[in-house]
């Protein structure tokens, strides 16, 4: 008898092919149930192994012992006239078949959930014109709920025994976030609105909910300074499925391979159309020095806690964070970007945030060319050069540029917060109302949890001068961001006066009183309020401080002096910044709604350079009448 013919009648053959699917069926049931419950890596491996080990044994039994009506017997003790050996093979035929059933069914079903989204995603990325959905399009994909490449990084638990390591975790969550923006097919929710669930004790399908994402990342860190551990998983929010989950255990030199590797995990996850190699160099951090990464993801994290708290001598300590990043690695490209960014803030003289560094504008210009043009030559993707560029174009007062790249920019980085806020201020600053309007509620739509856009949105809405959006947008700030965000509270309080809710402003009042929002800030909101409520001897003594301050608080001014219908006062304040040829100065009051840049010739001659329309100024519905 042949060796395969005794294979056959022993049933080892069969054997073999029932333990082969079932094994198959059990390792997936296994996979499925562990990342649901987050169990780690090690314990599906070590099912796989034992299942790979029990392979051997079972083709052994099979070939050494038999059933028969007595029990289970070894092959020679077997009287072959009373083998049941045909009916044991016809038992084993029917638990094949019944296995290939299942897994075939368990197999449809998998491929059911991960192709069929994938294939609608990449049919309606098919349909879109290169200018994108219309509106109806949009409002059609919003009720059919969030997009399957969609995610959102909640900010990564610091597990460190150190909670001064907490800027770290926070940074990491961020440059991940970051890498994750760069690819171009996923739809990733900015740093801001990620942030406000730190801490939170939602549930993930809430959060998802709430930030209208399909997915999210969350995971925890713990560093030391020998051994670094970071733990993640990628969550899909329908059902809480862990689509995928991973443990890193690595030497805290390893952070920058680590990051770069979480995020091509994550963009393979959901199935991105990049190429791998395309991909690695999308997420890359752009340096390899790992103290200067470490002193980057620093700042970083300054800059989350400024946004969220007003204390904006935090931006301070991002600015030396970057810094030392450069210091470490001469060509970093992202950390010139974050250093042109800080300078910016400073030019900006109506800016919160603006007026920490006590130097000339000339010479903070000087500082501000020198990093974004860093950021410019040292960046090796196409899409940042752009990115960079657009800021270098805006801060040289070519408007009409800045937008056509900017707006070419989007097209490829929708979710760019930064990127949003110069397309709000190159829509106001060209006095493209209607497009102002609509990019407004397009970005508070989109990912409304953005304190930074936030800001912006509930500056430029005044523009419009349309009380009940403003009202509207301002209640939608307060609930989504709460409070507790100062700066965004600040931006609420005056769109509720200027929409005639001196109530609902008064309540936040006492608030910002006691927050950590600069002093100029706090007093133009008891003068504001004040006004609103005719109370003139309050609203004198909070003028009279600041208008008697510093005389280089220009700004804070002017607006105390419009506030209290001193026009020609407010003239006489900025008319010297434009007879100076200061126009980039000149030009950051296009942000407020009562602005008129027609009395200012410099101005004047810019905006019509750049065929900007010059829209109509607005009055001041709460302002003192005297």
């Amino acid at each position: 008898m042949s060796l395969l013919n005794e294979l056959v009648r022993r049933n080892v053959v069969r054997v073999g092919i029932a333990y082969c699917v079932i094994g198959w069926f059990v390792a997936q049931v296994a996979e499925f149930a562990f990342e649901n419950f987050g169990a780690p890596d090690w314990v599906l491996k070590t099912v796989v192994v034992l299942l790979l080990l029990g392979l051997p044994l079972a083709l052994f039994f099979a070939w050494a012992f038999e059933i028969t009506p007595e029990g289970v017997k070894r092959e020679e003790d077997v009287d072959r006239s009373q083998s049941i050996t045909p009916s044991t093979g016809r038992k084993l035929d029917f638990v094949i078949i019944a296995a290939l059933v299942v897994a075939l069914s368990y197999f449809i079903w998998e491929r059911q959930a991960d192709v069929e989204p994938s294939a609608i995603a990449d049919q309606s990325t098919a349909d879109q014109t290169v200018a994108g959905p219309t509106t109806e399009e949009a409002n059609d994909v919003h009720t059919a709920g969030p997009d399957v490449r969609s995610i959102a990084v909640l900010p990564f638990v610091n597990m460190s025994s150190d909670e001064d390591q907490e800027w770290f975790s926070d940074g990491l969550t961020e440059e991940i976030l970051n890498a994750l923006a760069r690819t171009p097919d996923l739809l990733v929710t900015a740093r801001t609105s990620s942030f406000k669930f730190k801490g939170s004790q939602e549930d993930v399908p809430t959060i998802a909910k709430a930030l209208g994402v399909a997915h999210i990342l969350e995971g925890s860190v713990r560093r030391d300074r020998d051994h670094l551990r970071v733990t993640a998983q990628l969550i899909r929010a329908v059902d809480g499925f862990h689509l995928w989950s991973q443990n890193y255990d690595r030497k805290p030199e390893d952070v920058i391979a680590l990051q770069e590797e979480i995020a091509i995990e994550i963009a393979i996850a959901l199935k991105t159309a990049m190429d791998p190699d395309a991909l690695a160099s999308m997420v890359s951090a752009g340096t390899r020095s790992v103290p200067g990464f470490n002193a980057y993801l620093q700042g970083l994290a300054y800059g989350v806690s400024t946004l969220s708290t007003g204390d904006v001598y935090t931006f301070l300590r991002a600015r030396e964070a970057y810094e030392r990043a450069i210091e470490l690695d001469s060509e970093f490209s992202l950390a010139y970007w974050e250093l042109a960014k800080f300078w910016e803030v400073q030019l900006q003289t109506t800016n919160i945030i603006s007026g920490i560094v006590e130097i000339p504008l000339d010479e903070a210009f000087k500082n501000f060319e020198v990093a974004v043009d860093n950021a410019i030559d040292y960046a090796t993707d196409a899409a940042n050069k752009t990115r960079f560029r657009v800021l270098k174009e805006n801060m040289n007062l070519k408007l009409a540029q800045a937008l056509r790249l900017n707006t070419e920019y989007l097209l490829r980085r929708p979710n760019d917060n930064v990127a949003q806020r110069l397309q709000l201020d190159l829509f106001a600053d060209l006095g493209m109302e209607e497009a102002l309007k609509a990019a407004i509620t397009e970005y508070a739509d989109g990912d409304g949890y953005d304190v930074f856009i936030w800001n912006f949105s509930l500056t430029y809405s005044l523009i419009s001068d349309d009380k009940a959006f403003i009202r509207a947008l301002a209640k939608t700030a307060l609930e989504r961001m709460g409070i507790d965000h100062a700066l965004n509270t600040y931006q609420v309080h005056r769109s509720l006066l200027w929409a005639g809710d001196i109530d609902a402003a008064s309540q936040l009042h006492s608030f910002l009183r006691t927050s950590d929002i600069p002093e100029t800030s706090r007093l133009l909101v008891g003068l504001r309020q004040a006004c609103a409520e005719n109370r003139l001897v309050d609203a004198a003594r909070f003028y009279d401080r600041l208008t008697s301050g510093s005389p280089e608080n220009v700004s804070t001014i002017w607006i105390s002096h419009r506030i209290m219908s001193q026009d020609d006062l407010a003239f006489e304040t900025l008319i010297k910044i434009d007879e100076s040829g200061d126009v980039l100065s000149m030009r950051d009051y296009l942000a407020y709604a009562y602005f008129d840049p027609r009395p200012f010739p410099n101005l004047m001659a810019m905006l019509e350079t750049q065929g900007a329309n010059i829209r109509e100024p607005r009055e001041i519905p709460y302002r003192c009448k005297l």
